[in-house]
């Protein structure tokens, strides 16, 4: 049996104290703090390899709502992502995404000795477009500003931040006129698109009870039956016994991304329905 995890040891919130530590040594030591060592640089990452990885736990100590809304991001995305991806499905995703930032970026700055690259953008960016892939047209709200609720699918709100991205990046970061990295941005949700459309091992976590009532069907050698699109009659415990099982075969055979919105919805339906 898989031992559940921990409360207080989630990897978000370890991802969270790095950040929000390695913030609070760079205020404390200001010069001392070896951020050349550990930030991304195009004309230093050969000899520095670690800083494809490191430059993502490091934040300008000049822009604190840069690390507040990347830290805040990241505790909202990611603590809806621990519910469909275990830890380690989760550190691959994130790290996936950093690591295409900062490849897209090294391409765009390439041969460039003033920039360094700093910061999770990349890894929070491809958090929320995952997200958004997952749940394309359940409306949700959230606060514009912090201050003005808007309501809102995910998949239009992923379009509006790549929107965003794309146009800051050609008229802003390519002419060289802001320090933003968002070829970084552009690098990570790229990252999460795949992550999505080709599975990359990813899997939904169903929940446990949908495993362990799995209706066994026997299976023969000689022939090999394509799986069957179920019409289910939620009133019939049997028959959505049946799609869920198919849902499950079809997961561990071409990832979560491969589901129809209508399969995601008869999964989300089936955990309350199979627990009567």
């Amino acid at each position: 049996m898989r031992e559940a995890q921990r409360p207080g040891h989630s990897l978000i919130k370890i991802l969270i104290v790095a950040n929000v530590t390695v913030f609070v040594l760079q205020l404390l030591l200001q010069g001392a703090f070896p951020t050349d060592l550990l930030a991304l640089s195009s004309s230093g990452f050969l000899f520095k390899p670690w800083t494809l990885v490191t430059y993502s736990f490091l934040h300008s100590t000049g822009q604190l709502f840069h690390i507040v809304v990347n830290m805040l991001m990241l505790y909202f995305m990611g603590k809806n992502l621990e519910q469909i991806l275990n830890p380690r499905q989760l550190g691959t995703l994130f790290l996936g995404c950093i690591l295409a930032g900062c490849i897209v970026w090294l391409a765009v700055n390439w041969g460039q000795a003033g920039p360094q690259l700093m910061g999770a953008s990349a890894g929070v960016t491809g958090f929320l477009v995952y997200f958004c892939l997952n749940r394309p047209n359940e409306p949700v709200t959230f606060l514009l500003f912090f201050v003005i609720p808007v309501t809102l699918k995910p998949k239009w709100i992923a379009w509006g931040v790549f929107a965003f991205e794309m146009y800051n990046f050609l008229s802003h970061e390519i002419p060289g006129t802001t320090g933003t990295a968002h070829s970084a941005h552009l690098g990570g949700m790229l990252a999460a698109v795949l992550f999505y459309k080709f599975g990359m091992g990813m899997e939904l976590r169903v929940p446990e009870f949908l495993r362990q009532n799995r209706v066994t069907r026997p299976t023969s050698r000689k022939k090999t039956v394509r799986p069957t699109q179920y019409t289910v009659n939620h009133g019939d415990n049997d028959a959505l016994q049946r799609e869920v099982d198919r849902i499950l075969d079809k997961i561990n055979a071409k990832g979560f991304g491969s589901l129809t919105p209508k399969e995601k919805q008869t999964l989300d339906q089936a955990k309350d329905i199979l627990r009567r």
